[in-house]
């Protein structure tokens, strides 16, 4: 099997920076909408790969898996980061908003100390993780991007 064939049929989560930043919001609303879809089938995909039994998979299948949780956990943690910063500069971001992260961020790290080395942990890691992320997706981070939006003077 080649390394290619190992790749995600989706684009991974953010791993770089553009080459400019966008800098009005209408643009970083954009940027980070196309985050929340990466994420969002990064984590749909990991689902369903776990969800394969592990005989119909081989070790190098298994090791991208591993990898792709791994890039999760980073693409979170980036994602929210920057999600943070534009929405302070916004003044959009409440305290509760910033603690929810914190708090996701952490609980996706520790979750994943435990899923990496226990498989059956694995799947209820992941689970969890996506329904935080669609929750918050359309909830308090719609309100904070409709508020950004209001906020924010039509060029």
């Amino acid at each position: 099997m080649s390394p290619e064939s190992l790749a995600p049929p989706h684009p991974l989560p953010p791993s770089s920076a553009p080459a400019v930043w966008p800098l009005q919001w209408p643009q970083r609303e954009g940027l980070l909408e196309r985050q929340h879809d990466r994420l969002e089938a990064l984590l749909d995909d990991l689902v369903d790969r776990h969800c394969l039994a592990d005989e119909e998979r081989s070790a190098l299948q298994l090791l991208a898996d591993r990898r792709d949780c791994l890039l999760l956990v980073r693409g979170l943690r980036l994602h929210l980061r920057l999600e943070e910063r534009w929405l302070a500069q916004c003044g959009c971001l409440c305290p509760g908003h910033r603690a929810a992260h914190c708090e996701a961020v952490a609980a996706a790290a520790a979750g994943w100390e435990v899923a990496e080395t226990l498989r059956a942990a694995r799947l209820p890691w992941l689970m969890e993780l996506q329904q935080w992320f669609h929750g918050h997706r359309h909830g308090p981070d719609a309100l904070a991007y409709a508020r950004a939006s209001a906020l924010t003077p039509s060029l």
